[in-house]
């Protein structure tokens, strides 16, 4: 059985290993919600339809964003420090080039849900079913030796701050209050300041497209309310 990790170090601080953690949990919670929405699509009018559509743009957006920046970055300096891992970071991303096309099945499923719900029902369950092991994998193979990393990359410009706010904002929406105080302590000042109103508006979103702005308190990259 695989262990979940926890998303603070043993001592109770948090790291990069953290911050990463968070998204992780975003894309579980999301996945989760689209299979929800979507099994009650019959019930759902133009307006909860439309506001599917939005969110799946947000969410593929983030889905390539991130794997852009481990492909970028964190894969081959991980390579470059940990010659062990190579295997390991192949196999991901391997994963990363599946991914890609199921993002664009999803942009045109999406695109069609008022006529269907059933191409973007089959997409989700694809992307649950890959994403599964390969978040896993991430978590157990890859993220402890991130736990001593304890600085957050500073924004270059005020373009990259407005998107880190709306990023932590998004992935950290039902993440346990001691996780995200604890998150706050290596971000960059200038971003901490952003995160309160970032953190309202994404809350006001979540609930306009889901009908509940509340999404548990997680201490781990699983939301608790995920069976």
């Amino acid at each position: 059985m695989t262990t979940i990790p926890q998303l603070l170090n043993d001592d109770g601080s948090a790291s990069v290993a953290t911050a990463i953690m968070t998204s992780h949990h975003g894309f579980r919670r999301d996945l989760e919600q689209f299979s929800l929405a979507l099994g009650r699509l019959s019930e759902l009018d133009a307006e909860r339809v439309a506001a599917l559509s939005e969110e799946w743009t947000h969410f593929r957006h983030k889905l390539h964003g991130h794997h852009t920046a481990e492909d970028t970055g964190l894969f081959p300096s991980l390579r470059a420090q940990h010659p062990s891992l190579t295997t390991v970071i192949e196999g991901l991303d391997a994963d990363h080039r599946r991914i890609a096309p199921l993002l664009a099945d999803g942009d045109r499923a999406f695109a069609e849900l008022s006529a269907s719900a059933g191409t973007a029902t089959e997409v989700v369950e694809r992307l649950r079913t890959l994403l599964a092991p390969h978040l896993a994998t991430e978590e157990a193979q890859l993220f402890p030796w991130l736990r001593a990393a304890k600085q957050f990359p500073p924004p270059a410009t005020e373009e990259e701050l407005a998107l880190y706010a709306e990023g932590f904002a998004w992935s950290c929406h039902g993440v346990a209050p001691e996780v995200v105080e604890r998150l706050n302590d290596i971000l960059p000042a200038a971003l901490v300041e952003r995160l309160p109103a970032a953190r309202a508006a994404f809350a006001a979103r979540y609930q306009r497209v889901w009908g509940s702005a509340r999404a548990g308190a997680a201490r781990t990259p699983l939301p608790e309310w995920i069976p």
